[in-house]
């Protein structure tokens, strides 16, 4: 193989372990399962993975690697992602709606919950940091060419990631859509996945 075979099952083995411990990736999407269904939680996750993808390629380029060597460059991102963190808590805060469901959403509110967590993720400086410090351990010096290997890998975390998140998802939009139809757990849900935002902001803020 041209990545080691004892090399990729250790990879395997990490990978996973790192996807189904739970972190802010997964709390997000669980989030988006509560407050907008099962579809809304998948949806997530797929822009979670989204996210993680670019960050993959830009590992493989070494494009992360120069943006963590420049602490403001680092700070920036983070700010950004403090700031967008904020501005979807103060908004799902402010719905008033009813909870939603698979069946009363569109195929573009999908796609906005997918384009939402897919910048969360690319703001987080420590998927950046993980990305660089993670990959290059389980690349082989013969073979395929760093980058590639890198890339492959990369695709390979984003599919266990994403498998994991869904499942999250689709669990957690399956519990809230037993309770759709109450008032007081749908301005519950609104206000928890509110305050969950500002707590991965706070996670976010406290690492500066």
């Amino acid at each position: 193989m041209d990545i080691q075979s004892t090399l990729f099952a250790s990879f395997l083995l990490a990978a996973t372990i790192v996807c189904i411990t739970p972190g802010p990736d997964m709390l997000y999407v669980m989030s988006f399962g509560v407050s907008q269904g099962r579809t809304g939680g998948v949806a997530a996750a797929a822009g979670v993975a989204g996210g993680m993808l670019v960050h993959a390629v830009l590992s493989s380029l070494g494009v992360a690697l120069l943006i963590s060597q420049y602490p403001w460059l680092m700070m920036i991102f983070k700010g950004v992602g403090i700031c967008y963190l904020i501005y979807l808590g103060v908004s799902i805060l402010r719905d008033k709606s009813d909870l939603s469901v698979d069946a009363d959403r569109s195929k573009s509110s999908y796609a906005r919950i997918a384009y939402k967590a897919m910048i969360v993720n690319l703001t987080n400086p420590k998927v950046i940091v993980f990305y660089v410090a993670f990959l290059p351990q389980f690349t082989g010096g013969s073979g395929w060419p760093v980058p590639l290997q890198m890339l492959t890998l990369g695709a390979v975390f984003v599919t266990i990631g994403f498998a994991a998140d869904a499942a999250v998802g689709l669990a957690s939009g399956a519990l809230a859509e037993r309770f759709a139809q109450s008032r007081t757990f749908t301005r519950r849900v609104n206000v928890s996945c509110g305050i969950v935002m500002f707590v991965l902001a706070a996670i976010l803020l406290l690492d500066i």
